[in-house]
């Protein structure tokens, strides 16, 4: 019997990339407004690349989001020598927008229901903030890969949330967006899995019982599953 359902955030609940890219646009805004310095050599894109060779230069930390970008504005303080506050505030200010999210159809109804009968749990390899975003209440714990030290799908991450859940992975089911990171992951310690496959990719190892296309379907197949 299913006691206790995960979900991945980005992409799952909501769609990143229009995020991101409203975030970066505030952000260059925001870079002008205060340290025009900065803005005059660092476009989007050139901050974007700063972020990547932040998380290649630096693995330790690669699966903590949070510091990288703080790392990587700290790098922007050091060459132009930046008051000491800005690091910090850029990524706040970033960070405002980064959680402006906008829900898939049905998330929050799905969620309400769910919880009546599940324990609701989160596997993310991002940094989103559930409370700003407005969907704490939903859900009984948080796993972030910030704080586990691995990223998905590393089996490391769902054994944490076995362990935050108090249940057998058999009574738990993972639901993700990314074939890759969330149903490798989810089948590396048995825990069962629903892919929730936006884009209609085609994935031969998913049993198509398994797959949903949007979050209307999700009860329905909960249902069947028991």
């Amino acid at each position: 019997m299913i006691k206790c359902i995960t979900f991945d955030l980005d992409d799952t609940l909501w769609k990143i990339e229009p995020v991101i890219t409203k975030a970066e646009i505030f952000f260059q805004k925001w870079l002008d407004a205060n340290y025009p310095e900065v803005s005059e050599k660092f476009n989007i894109e050139s901050l974007r690349k700063l972020m990547k060779q932040t998380s290649l230069e630096n693995p330790e930390i690669k699966h903590d989001l949070t510091k990288i970008r703080i790392k990587a504005y700290s790098h922007l303080k050091d060459l132009y020598g930046l008051p000491n506050d800005m690091p910090l505030k850029a990524f706040n200010y970033f960070m405002e927008h980064r959680n402006n999210v906008i829900l898939f159809d049905s998330v929050e109804d799905t969620l309400s229901e769910l919880k009546k009968k599940y324990l609701l749990g989160t596997i993310t390899n991002g940094n989103a903030s559930l409370k700003k975003i407005g969907i704490d209440k939903y859900f009984g714990f948080e796993i972030k890969a910030s704080e586990i030290g691995y990223m998905k799908p590393k089996p490391e991450i769902f054994t944490a949330a076995i362990n935050a859940a108090k249940c057998n992975p058999e009574e738990m089911i993972h639901i993700g967006d990314s074939y890759d990171k969330d149903i490798i992951g989810a089948k590396s310690v048995n825990m069962n899995y629903i892919w929730i496959n936006h884009n209609d990719t085609i994935e031969k190892k998913v049993n198509e019982k398994h797959v949903v296309r949007n979050f209307f379907e999700i009860r329905k197949l909960l249902d069947k599953i028991g």
